[in-house]
């Protein structure tokens, strides 16, 4: 199953929104981590406000560009108005290796 990176983008002042919305976005993140397609997943901050943050960054697997898209729409924090938009991008891992199945 290919890899897709997903990189959602938040808008301005999303601290609350996302906070707000923080525990619907991880449980189906822990869903792709139980069905064993997450790679890795995380906020990305603000340079100069730690506490603040620009964004996610979500690497896993999917069927298709089109599975991944649906996925990232369905997202809580793009529901929401969290992110302002998604980027969506095919992703080869390269290192570390992982072995093949």
């Amino acid at each position: 199953m290919p890899l897709f990176a997903i990189i959602g983008h938040d808008v301005a002042n999303s601290s609350e929104l996302r906070k707000a919305t923080r525990p619907a976005h991880v449980a189906r993140l822990k869903q792709l981590e139980t069905e064993g397609r997450l790679v890795i997943a995380g906020p990305t901050p603000i340079a100069h406000d730690a506490t603040a943050m620009s964004g996610s960054i979500i690497i896993a697997a999917f069927d298709s560009l089109t599975a991944a898209q649906e996925w990232a729409n369905a997202d809580p924090y793009f529901a929401a108005g969290v992110y302002s938009h998604v980027d969506i991008k095919p992703f080869v891992q390269a290192l570390p290796q992982v072995a093949a199945p």
